[in-house]
C-alpha cells in the first residue's frame, strides 16, 4: 500500500489517556522483540529468533533508530512503527490487550510525520491481503493498494 504525503494536510497523532511516544534505543531490544512475537503469533507477519532478528535489523543500510517509534503505558510496551530510511513501513505491532484504542493510527501518524520532515514524500507497507483490519486502517490513513501478491 502507499500513501503520497502532503506535509500540510498531515493529522497529529491522538493518543489514548496514558500513552506516551518516544524513540528506540538499544535497551529496547528485548522488550520490542517480545512485542512483536506476541503481536504476530496469530498472524499477519513473523519475526525470527531474538539474536538474528537483531542481526538482520540493525545491519540494515536503511536502519535508523529515529524511525523506530515506541507506544508505552505505564512503562509497558504497547506498540511500535519500524521504518526504513526509504519511505517503507517494516512493521507496525500493537499489542492484544491495547488493539482497538487508536495506537496503530497514532503511530502511522508519527512515522508520516517523520518521513514528511525528512523530505520524503511517498510511504509505502506491505500487508497480507487477508488481514482486513490492517487494510481499513490503512485507507483510512489514505493509504490505497498499489500491487497484490499471491502467497505462495
Amino acid at each position: 500500500m502507499r500513501i503520497e504525503l502532503d506535509p500540510g494536510a498531515l493529522k497529529g497523532p491522538r493518543w489514548p489517556a496514558g500513552v506516551s511516544v518516544r524513540s528506540f534505543s538499544v535497551a529496547d531490544t528485548e522488550k520490542l522483540h517480545g512485542l512483536l512475537a506476541r503481536a504476530y503469533r496469530h498472524g499477519g507477519g513473523s519475526v525470527s529468533d531474538l539474536d538474528p532478528w537483531r542481526e538482520q535489523m540493525f545491519g540494515d543500510e536503511e536502519y535508523d533508530p529515529s524511525l523506530w517509534i515506541l507506544a508505552e503505558a505505564d512503562e509497558t510496551l504497547v506498540g511500535a512503527v519500524l521504518c526504513w530510511t526509504s519511505g517503507f513501513v517494516k512493521d507496525l505491532v500493537v499489542d492484544e490487550a491495547w488493539r482497538r484504542r487508536g495506537i496503530g493510527e497514532a503511530l502511522m501518524r508519527c512515522a508520516f510525520a517523520a518521513f514528511a520532515g525528512r523530505g520524503t514524500r511517498v510511504v509505502e507497507l506491505k500487508v497480507h491481503a487477508d488481514n482486513a483490519r490492517a487494510i481499513g486502517l490503512y485507507e483510512r490513513l489514505g493509504m490505497w493498494v498499489v500491487e497484490t501478491i499471491a502467497d505462495d
